[in-house]
């Protein structure tokens, strides 16, 4: 399809005539030019409606569902415009514009989606002979309504509509505020020997930064999270604290950059809104259209890392002390001596490592090449491209039939006018409807070096930005019909997966030694240094894991608000929240909830946890590839067509579960963050199962007959067996949550009862005690009593306290409770009491053939 006449002349005030691309002329944008674009695309959409609405002919997916959607889409290039400049270059004499300019595209947007009229005729459209991408399509258009309140009466939807306008209002009061106060807040420095520990780029860039405001000294610019990364180098512990207490006060001083009348009116009315759709709070609301479902689902994946996360920090913390002598340390020192002990552990030197890790050859030998040996495609530099700034690369894509895929715009340094962090974004999404190919924005927030001198990246640098080149694959391989659709709109909570799969290549033998060359010398980083940085990975995964959980806690705790509830003390409640989930303040979480813009400013909200939920899918995916060699084009090519460019356009992890066979589980997650590396071999003199197994069997995992019949019945229904054994047995559902740290909710607990002396199998959540006269009457037998462990040896051929959902002798009649579906993640028994598998609910119905039922009665 090519693009709609009537879009490319709402466009045209900022197309670029020097690009093929419709790429915005970014020289053109001005307050006038901006808001003129705006008003011309709402005028454009709300024209649009008016003739879906007023056509008296059938309702057709063209002339109504398809029409709207290309109503959509000079606001949502508008809006990219708006973000690029905002997020990258605001410019003083644009803020206001910007600020206006999301007003207006809300209160459209509101208003149409709030339209019963147009609503009406979406809702007459007959699906019968769509096919399967466009009856989704349409099925999401309709989701998208009622969740902005188009089945609301009147009086509710003029009430949604004033919420929104509020919120808007209020994230962009949050944005300008959060910004004011970090730049407010940038630690100033009057001697260089406060800065001891730094090396001499980072002093020059710090003197540089001091130069740019005109002041004496030195400026530390802060980034967005509450550990800033100066802290691992300083040596000063006066300086460290004035850092850390610098940027843990961001909007929370009083005065014009103070946020917490924003946090505490926000949440209040994102809780009001979802009361009005029936949500008992917004994040039922936000995750009811989400991969992991519900909040509990979502919280619990969080919390089920608290615990082993803790003890790995305690572990950490333990080595460090006892490395060099301390007593204790404080909040403001964790960080340096976690970054001493792994330079000292592990022979690391922080300043000569990023000398193999220059910024123009990570791009081209490392991100490019991966992304090449994986993919089959290729970069190429784009001349004549005026972007929001004079630092920005642009890049032409090619596939490997020498089409044109789109173009990249890499934006690298940090400046004042730049929000902190990284990120991927769209200019201009691709899609058939509008003929369009992606044009995608990939930024940084590197120090900028001198005049001559190259720019250096850490390892968490590094990282950061194989990361972001994830997001922007996902862009670029966009390939659906509708731009709503495409490429990265795709849950919150699935949209990390690609960037933290993209991770993986790093560090990868057959990536890194190309871009791993010293900056002064060319030569390759030694084996022995990537093995060191290798291994020194997993070393303050307990603190990274804490501060990360900490933040996903506070934001699901700010948005399980209920309607009514209004929080004005904001660290109060952060106090509160933090404390009751088992958090030290010694870490404190990675954004407090006065700055934390990922679920105030950008999306987010009620989402934080997706980075955790999207891991377990990366960590499990990355695996995958390691099976097929690593960089394989043919499995690149594979998972490119099937599981990137769909978008949205097809649920994603049901193409998961097509693609691979079976849904992801918890255990390479753990791998990666080395929180529960798996015991491999089981001492016979300690497990009670091998104690009972026949005379001569083996002790190595799996080698025990009944985890190897457990094992064939998984295989059989497709399932991928993952038995992990521990040290000790797990007997009981609160052991076995324990031992895994987790909610003893999620352990699947196969229970047997015995029915006239038949055995029954009832599936239970290790947080409910089977009530026997209740399930008896819904499966229809007379009585259920537990059963003796002879009838369970003979129906199962384990013992108590090891039942497997399967791997029995013969076929038992079995009942699954279905609050288990409440998780994302399964434990169940495997046959022994010290081992576990871990299933989704669905991969447990599938073994079983189990019947779904409570185990408990309801209240009346």
């Amino acid at each position: 399809m090519s693009a709609d006449p009537n879009v490319i002349d709402v466009w045209e005030a900022f197309l670029d005539p020097q690009t093929d691309y419709s790429l915005p002329d970014f020289a053109a944008v001005t307050p006038e030019t901006l808001l003129t674009a705006v008003h011309t695309a709402t005028d454009f959409a709300r024209a649009e409606v008016a003739a879906i609405v007023a056509d008296d002919a059938e309702s057709t997916f063209f002339s109504t569902t398809v029409r709207f959607e290309s109503a959509s889409v000079p606001m949502t290039r508008i809006a990219s415009v708006a973000a690029a400049i905002e997020s990258n270059h605001l410019r003083p004499e644009l803020t206001d514009a910007i600020g206006e300019t999301w007003e207006l595209l809300s209160a459209a947007e509101t208003e149409l989606l709030l339209n019963v009229d147009l609503f009406h005729r979406i809702e007459q459209v007959s699906v019968s002979d769509l096919n399967p991408e466009d009856k989704r399509q349409h099925e999401l258009t309709i989701d998208h309504f009622v969740r902005a309140g188009a089945r609301l009466g009147e009086d509710e939807r003029a009430q949604m509509a004033t919420i929104a306008g509020e919120l808007t209002t209020l994230e962009n009061s949050f944005s300008r505020a959060l910004q004011l106060d970090t730049r407010e807040l940038a630690v100033h420095v009057s001697e260089a020997e406060s800065l001891a520990g730094m090396n001499d780029d980072q002093i020059a860039a710090a003197e540089s930064r001091a130069a740019d405001r005109g002041v004496d000294g030195y400026l530390l610019p802060l980034n967005n999270f509450t550990q800033q990364g100066v802290l691992e180098s300083l040596n000063s512990a006066q300086t460290r604290r004035h850092v850390l207490n610098n940027s843990m006060a961001r909007g929370s001083r009083g005065g014009d950059g103070d946020t917490r009348t924003q946090v505490a009116d926000t949440t209040a009315l994102r809780a009001l809104k979802a009361h009005l759709l029936g949500y008992p709070s917004y994040s039922s609301f936000a995750i009811d259209n989400q991969t992991a479902g519900n909040p509990d689902a979502a919280a619990d994946i969080v919390s089920s890392l608290i615990s082993p996360a803790n003890a790995q920090l305690d572990e950490e913390l333990a080595q460090v002390k006892q490395r060099y002598d301390l007593e204790d340390v404080a909040a403001e020192d964790v960080k340096y001596y976690l970054a001493k002990y792994r330079a000292d552990e592990f022979g690391i030197d922080p300043d000569e490592v990023a000398k193999y890790f220059e910024f123009d050859t990570v791009l081209t030998e490392g991100v490019f090449r991966a992304a090449t040996g994986l993919y089959g495609i290729t970069f190429a530099p784009y001349e004549g491209v005026t972007a929001w700034h004079e630092d920005v690369r642009v890049y032409e894509v090619t596939d490997a039939n020498e089409r044109h895929l789109g173009l990249v715009l890499i934006d690298p340094y940090s400046r004042d006018t730049k929000r902190g962090g990284a990120w991927m974004d769209h200019l201009v999404p691709a899609s058939r409807l509008t003929g369009l190919l992606p044009v995608v924005t990939l930024s940084l927030n590197l120090a900028k070096p001198g005049p001559g001198r190259p720019t250096l990246l850490n390892p968490t640098e590094l990282t950061t930005f194989f990361h972001e080149f994830g997001h922007v694959l996902h862009g670029l391989f966009a390939n659906s019909t509708y731009p709503s659709t495409a490429g990265t709109a795709v849950p919150r909570d699935y949209v990390e997966f690609p960037s933290q799969l993209n991770e993986m290549w790093r560090f990868h033998p057959q990536v890194l030694p190309h871009f791993a060359k010293h900056v002064e010398t060319g030569e390759p980083m030694p084996a022995e240094l990537v093995d060191a940085l290798v291994a020194s990975e997993k070393f303050g995964q307990g603190f990274d894991t804490i501060e990360y959980l900490a933040a996903a806690m506070l934001d699901l705790s700010w948005h399980s608000l209920e309607a009514g509830e209004h929080i004005t003390e904001v660290l109060s409640f952060e106090s509160e929240v933090l404390a009751a989930s088992g958090f030290s303040p010694l870490v404190p979480p990675r954004y407090r909830s006065t700055y934390f813009g990922h679920i105030f400013v950008s999306g987010y909200a009620a989402g934080y946890y997706s980075y955790l939920y999207s891991e377990v899918i990366a960590a499990w995916v990355s695996e995958w590839f390691e099976e097929q060699g690593g960089l394989n084009r043919e499995a690149g090519d594979a998972f490119r067509e099937a599981i990137l460019a769909p978008g949205y356009s097809v649920d994603p992890m049901s193409a998961i579960e097509r693609f691979f066979g079976t849904r992801p589980d918890v255990a390479p997650l753990l791998r990666r963050r080395g929180l529960a590396e798996p015991v491999t071999e089981v001492d016979d003199e300690d497990d009670e199962a091998t104690a009972e197994a026949e005379p001569g069997a083996a002790s190595a995992k799996w080698d025990h007959p009944n985890h190897e019949a457990v094992a064939a019945d998984l295989t059989a229904a497709g399932i991928d067996p993952r038995i992990e054994v521990f040290d000790d047995s797990t007997p009981t559902a609160a052991a076995a949550a324990e031992a895994l740290g987790i909610e003893v909710g999620a352990i699947a607990n196969s229970l047997i009862f015995s029915s006239g002396g038949e055995p029954v199998l009832i599936m239970a959540s290790g947080a409910h005690r089977v009530d026997t006269a209740h399930v008896a009457e819904l499966i229809g037998v007379d009585s259920l009593d537990r059963a003796s462990k002879e009838l369970v040896r003979e129906a199962t051929g384990q013992v108590i306290g090891g039942v497997a959902p399967c791997g029995h002798p013969g076929p038992i009649p079995t009942y699954v409770d279905v609050s288990l579906k409440d998780y994302p993640v399964l434990w169940a028994g495997a046959g022994t009491p010290n081992s576990m598998v871990p299933l989704t609910y669905g991969q447990l119905l599938t073994v079983t053939g189990g019947k779904e039922i409570t185990v408990v009665a309801e209240e009346s």
